[in-house]
């Protein structure tokens, strides 16, 4: 476990992925084995920096460079390896990772058009997030001052409403609840008489608790009860905690009610939702100074806008292909038949023009069941495609989709006959009945 957390950190992706499927620890000697050390050499003797552990054709690996990997761990990590053991195990690895590094770079993977666009690709982000990050963090932060006369400006959103915690006595009716509240109030104790005479279930065994609530919020277990909740909220502002009350009547009964305890509306501190405010506050500002800075870096190296290629590109027509590949991912039934219909528009003639016709068909018979729609698509397939592999298909479910032997189409996103279509797989053709 512990090898294989230091490779998720320390080694490519491609090393990692290899090291934790097996294989690479059977095939590579160096792991097979320890690895031998070449003879120590440089000013600084075994213990210099620049004493070479170990040569992999040629090229080194120091003590200086195992050091440093270390230290690039993250300290979790690196306690791991602060043994002999562990010393070792991490130089396995880097031995390991070398040999690859070498073994990829002699067969020319480093020159794949590919692997080239991908480290393009990962230089290029890791440069703009570096210089972007640099420049922002020289955008100052709101100052307390302007968090604080925010805040001072807006105390309605830092209200911290009252609240009561409270318990009941459900009773069927008033002569009950009124029995009962004199008992409460004569000292008998609550949690028995809530066991006791309760006809809520789901609180009498845990002394009527109905939780804390708002002017706003509903009780556990019997909803909202705006009332109750209004003669509970008046009831602990005159006593306070203690105090027992009612009966008061909802449409689950009749209710005698004791408060538990009461909090008055507040305000939150300012120092709980400083940290709020200056995110809040600095949201904007921080687009402002991004835009700002974006525009000088624009206007320092240079930048012109074609406005009529620009038009002409972001509002080029998409091909019948792309509109062809969003009906088949569009999703509901419907929203494929209007990608499909919009297709036809757009391009009635295309080489997916049949299988797109089709699909309005097979959509409206076998998943709508309006088989006058289907009637009429599959008709539009053999009269506008006549040359179409799908129309020997769109007769036979015209005169057999009514009934439950539909042929089973393993694919209609091909067609034949269309040599530019979408190679997404072959049709095939319905048993003869």
């Amino acid at each position: 476990m512990r090898s294989r957390t230091l490779l998720a950190v320390a080694l490519p992706l491609t090393v990692v992925v290899a090291l934790t499927a097996g294989w690479l620890t059977a095939a590579s000697p160096a792991a097979s084995s320890r690895a031998k050390p070449a003879p120590r050499t440089g000013r600084g003797g075994a213990k210099g920096s620049d004493s070479v552990l170990v040569r992999v054709g040629k090229e080194t690996i120091s003590r200086g460079d195992v050091q440093r990997r270390l230290a690039e761990l993250p300290e979790p990590y690196r306690a791991n390896y602060a043994t002999a053991d562990g010393r070792q195990q991490f130089l396995d690895h880097l031995v390991e990772e070398r040999v690859w590094l070498l073994a990829a770079r002699r067969h020319g993977v480093g020159a794949r058009p590919e692997v080239r666009r991908q480290i393009a690709q990962t230089e290029r982000d890791l440069l703009i997030r570096t210089y972007v990050n640099e420049l922002m963090a020289a955008n100052p932060v709101p100052s307390d001052s302007e968090a604080h006369a925010y805040y001072d400006a807006h105390p309605a959103d830092y209200k911290v409403p009252a609240t009561v915690t409270l318990s009941h006595i459900m009773l069927k009716n008033e002569r009950d609840a009124r029995r009962v509240l004199q008992w409460a109030k004569g000292g008998q104790d609550w949690k028995k008489l809530a066991l006791r005479y309760s006809v809520d279930s789901l609180s009498k065994g845990n002394g009527g608790n109905l939780g804390t609530v708002t002017r706003d919020g509903a009780f556990a277990g019997i909803g909202p009860q705006p009332a109750l909740v209004e003669s509970a909220m008046a009831l602990g502002a005159g006593g306070g905690a203690g105090v027992i009350g009612g009966p008061y009547r909802t449409d689950r009964g009749w209710h005698v009610l004791k408060i538990d305890a009461v909090k008055a509306e507040s305000s939150r501190p300012f120092e709980q939702v400083r940290g709020t405010i200056v995110r809040q506050l600095g949201q904007p500002r921080s687009q402002e100074y991004y835009r700002k800075r974006l525009a000088e870096e624009k206007a320092s190296l240079g930048f012109a806008l074609d406005s009529t290629a620009v038009r002409d590109f972001v509002s080029q027509k998409k091909t019948a292909q792309e509109m062809f590949r969003e009906g088949q991912e569009a999703g509901a039934p419907t929203a494929r038949v209007a990608a499909y219909r919009r297709l036809l528009q757009d391009y009635p003639d295309s080489d997916v023009s049949p299988q797109a016709q089709f699909m309005i068909g097979f959509i409206f018979s076998e998943e709508l069941k309006n088989y006058e729609e289907a009637e009429k698509a599959f008709r539009e397939v053999v009269s506008k495609y006549p040359k179409s592999e799908l129309v020997e298909s769109a007769r036979w479910m015209i005169d057999h989709m009514r009934n439950e032997d539909a042929p089973n189409f393993s694919n209609l996103g091909a067609d034949s006959s269309a040599g530019a279509a979408p190679a997404v797989g072959a049709k095939r053709a319905p048993d003869k009945p």
